[in-house]
């Protein structure tokens, strides 16, 4: 039997994409499925459907590592005949499924490749929103900093971009009076006083109350100082699509040519066809809330899966072409991404990853 469990495969993919990245509404990791199961195979595909089930049942697989998510509701009933209906039949089955969607996105693989797939090299992060986080900041004796801070990393805090365990730390002295019944860390008298250091490390804020629990079990103190704030960050090179100034300008009408080619599809455009196009963005999946950064940054068109109308209606009175090449059409190139990070889970034998074809689930006539 395999000694990879699906929480090997799991941690691999949060590695490689960090759950810090996704949309706050986003549902990612481990979406079904027992963590302790020894992996049989692993399908990687985009979507968790009961196609997929079936094919992952087929080559043998017990896990299916997939971009979107089988549900992102909260509210979602995992019964026979729901919408989650996937949800049920895969815990029946004792298939597993683990999701990348936003974080996948955004990752600095992810992110670029689309642009990459269109020859236009590998550009700059489009996205220039900032990230809601949770800052945690501790104050602890000099003696038991390291393991504090060891254990807020294991829960999930200090992850920022290419970066993990990153933290903050200031010296000082911590002043306190114990009361009767108290017991001090520290001993000195009536008006105690300790060298201590203050800790701080960004998480995501779904992972604030873990965090904030490891730094208490960790701690010392009886009574430890342990502060969580809700603050935003600047994002780094983990950001949602791509720009790049194309070495030869062409006209809106020919890059939507070169996109049909390129992605094997029929794109719509938005835009007059004669119109030059010097400066591209392009963008995974839906990119309606990249149009602005687009408009921003002086791209001329963004290639992108879709757009709601009244966006492009306005991207296109501000001069941006918009070509929609499909949701999924766009976003098939992440599944080799997705599998080069299953692939790297230690352990695991490369010939049970089984990594899904493209295909489109619409057409045209």
């Amino acid at each position: 039997m395999s000694s990879v469990l699906v929480s090997h495969v799991e941690r691999a993919v949060e590695v490689a994409f960090p759950s810090a990245w996704a949309e706050p509404w986003d549902a990612v990791g481990l979406r079904v499925g027992d963590p302790k199961a020894a992996v049989t195979g692993v399908l990687v595909t985009l979507d968790a459907t009961r196609e997929a089930l079936d094919t992952a049942a087929a080559c043998g697989a017990n896990l299916v590592a997939t971009h979107h998510p089988p549900s992102i509701s909260e509210h979602a009933t995992f019964t026979s005949g729901s919408s989650a209906d996937v949800m049920f039949v895969a815990a029946s089955t004792g298939i597993a499924i683990v999701s990348a969607h936003t974080n996948l996105d955004r990752s600095p693989r992810g992110a670029g490749v689309l642009l990459e797939a269109l020859g236009y090299g590998e550009g700059r992060p489009l996205e220039r929103s900032e990230a809601p986080m949770a800052l945690v900041t501790v104050f602890a004796p000099e003696q038991a900093a390291d393991r504090i801070r060891a254990e807020m990393a294991a829960a999930g805090a200090g992850r920022i971009g290419q970066y993990e365990a990153c933290s903050f730390t200031g010296t000082g002295l911590g002043r306190f009076r114990p009361l009767e019944n108290s017991t001090p860390f520290a001993k000195g008298g009536d008006a105690a006083g300790a060298p201590e250091e203050r800790i701080e490390m960004v998480c995501p804020s779904a992972r604030r109350g873990a965090v904030a629990a490891a730094a208490r079990a960790a701690h010392p103190y009886e009574e430890p100082l342990i502060v969580v704030s809700e603050i935003t960050m600047s994002r780094g090179a983990a950001r949602l699509g791509r720009i790049a100034e194309l070495a030869e300008p062409t006209l809106v009408g020919e890059l939507a040519t070169h996109v049909a080619e390129v992605l094997a599809c029929t794109p719509r455009v938005w835009g007059e066809p004669d119109r030059e196009v010097a400066k591209v963005a392009t963008a995974t999946g839906s990119g309606s809330s990249l149009l602005p950064d687009a408009i921003t940054s002086g791209a001329n068109a963004i290639v992108l899966g879709e757009v709601r109308y009244h966006d492009a209606l306005e991207a296109t009175a501000s001069g941006l072409a918009v070509i929609e090449a499909g949701h999924d059409v766009t976003e098939w190139p992440l599944v080799p991404v997705l599998a080069e990070a299953i692939l790297a889970t230690p352990g695991l034998d490369g010939s049970v990853v089984h990594v899904d074809e493209p295909r489109r689930g619409w057409w045209t006539p």
